[in-house]
């Protein structure tokens, strides 16, 4: 590490792998591929403090938490897998108490026996797989900004945990309360309108980022429309979405 290394938190030059002065970590070099595993099963063993922080941060300069992480700093804001630690607390909240479907999406797969569909939901494995999905888009929406998949993978964890809990949770009151039902369109323009918050330039006038997250969109729709178009061919009728 450099020794003219600043903390990204209270701007004080690092001497070492942790800042003295308010304890991040930094590994001294960008996120790879063994960072986003290694987060994942760290994610899973002991989700950590600033909760509330990660979130303030990530909704009013999303930006900062990203490049943050990307840069090598650990240890102050919640990694990405530890904000899935929470997603699936709160999905699992919600499945337990409220209904079988996520964001109100149902998703029926044939072929599944019951018990493997009562141990891990349709609806949840969709999601999941919709991390990636959101990645690949990004990916190639923005290749100009020559951010490897790991970024944008581990960008894609953070916005998409981020907006499922805050809607999961919105959603929920609304219905138990008032018996309204959010509609999922208003998520995912959620999750993609920050996607541009995070990679647009910083300098990027508001109908750029606007455009951007359009981008993405269409770009998520090609993707996905392209693989359940295959597993229609594959087994015509196995996957059916409400």
């Amino acid at each position: 590490m450099s020794a003219s290394t600043t903390c990204t938190i209270c701007q004080t030059k690092q001497q070492g792998t942790y800042c003295h002065n308010c304890g991040q970590r930094y590994l001294g070099r960008r996120v790879n591929t063994w960072d986003v595993i290694g987060g994942w099963l760290s994610g899973l063993l002991a989700p950590e403090r600033s909760l509330l922080g990660t979130f303030r941060q990530l909704l009013i300069n999303p930006r900062y938490i990203v490049e943050n992480y990307w840069s090598g700093f650990r240890g102050y804001y919640l990694s990405p897998s530890q904000l899935v630690v929470y997603m699936l607390f709160v999905f699992g909240l919600h499945l337990a108490l409220v209904n079988q479907n996520i964001l109100g999406m149902e998703v029926n797969v044939s072929g599944v026996s019951d018990s493997l569909k009562a141990f891990l939901s349709p609806q949840l494995v969709l999601f999941l797989l919709m991390i990636p999905l959101l990645a690949l888009s990004t990916a190639v929406v923005y290749y100009r900004q020559k951010h490897s998949f790991p970024e944008h993978f581990t960008a894609a964890i953070y916005l998409f945990a981020l907006w499922a809990i805050l809607f999961t949770l919105l959603c929920d009151i609304l219905y138990l309360l008032l018996d309204i039902e959010l509609i999922p369109p208003w998520f995912f323009a959620a999750v993609f309108l920050w996607s541009a918050r995070v990679f647009s330039p910083k300098d990027a006038a508001w109908y750029r980022i606007v455009l951007n997250a359009v981008l993405s969109i269409l770009m998520f729709v090609l993707v996905s429309a392209i693989l359940l178009g295959i597993s229609y061919l594959l087994d015509p009728g196995r996957i059916e979405l409400e």
